[in-house]
């Protein structure tokens, strides 16, 4: 699947609804990025600040790292009778606290970025990931996951279904930084 090829089919409106959001903020982030130097890509606004380049790589490592934490969420909902088909047991809450995820936190250093990778690298990273991360959601199409909770950094104990809503809410948050980054009045023209 190319990253934007389009939307899969959920036939869950949960799924649908938290995949929207997160298509969207990816399509927008592609929009910003491409046919951007590596002059461009490189840019800091200040010592210690993230590039673009940066922030790019920095939202692959974190979506392979949100792969970990479903796959994790996944496998113990199945151990615990926690999957059911839909209609059997109602959904836990996607809802996460906004305001509390979009106050500034240093990344985790497992998700750290690297400098200067070739756009291309990076853009496939992302396709990657994304692949990967939709593969992991499929597990749980057309059936339930229970109120089953793994530790986020800034939000404590989340679900699936929230760890979904994260990942939209991470790529939005970084799409304003993208767009930051750009609107400084040194970002390089060419």
């Amino acid at each position: 699947m190319s990253l934007e090829s389009g939307a899969y089919a959920w036939s869950s409106t949960i799924l649908k609804e938290l995949w929207a959001e997160n298509d969207k903020a990816r399509t927008a982030i592609l929009g910003e990025v491409r046919g951007l130097n590596d002059t461009q890509l490189g840019f800091r606004q200040a010592p210690g600040r993230w590039s673009i380049g940066e922030v790019l790589d920095h939202l692959c490592l974190a979506e392979r790292a949100m792969i970990r934490s479903i796959s994790r969420i996944l496998q113990q909902a199945a151990g615990l009778g926690q999957i059911a088909e839909h209609g059997s047991m109602e959904a836990p809450s996607s809802r996460i606290d906004l305001d509390l995820y979009n106050r500034p936190a240093g990344a985790p250093e497992s998700v750290l970025p690297s400098r200067d990778r070739p756009l291309e690298r990076l853009l496939a990273g992302l396709e990657e990931s994304r692949e990967r991360l939709q593969e992991v959601t499929k597990r749980a199409e057309g059936r339930v996951v229970g109120n089953v909770t793994l530790p986020h950094f800034q939000l404590g104990e989340i679900n699936f279904y929230q760890w979904l809503a994260v990942q939209g809410a991470h790529e939005t948050k970084h799409l304003t930084q993208i767009r930051r980054i750009k609107a400084d009045p040194a970002f390089p023209k060419q």
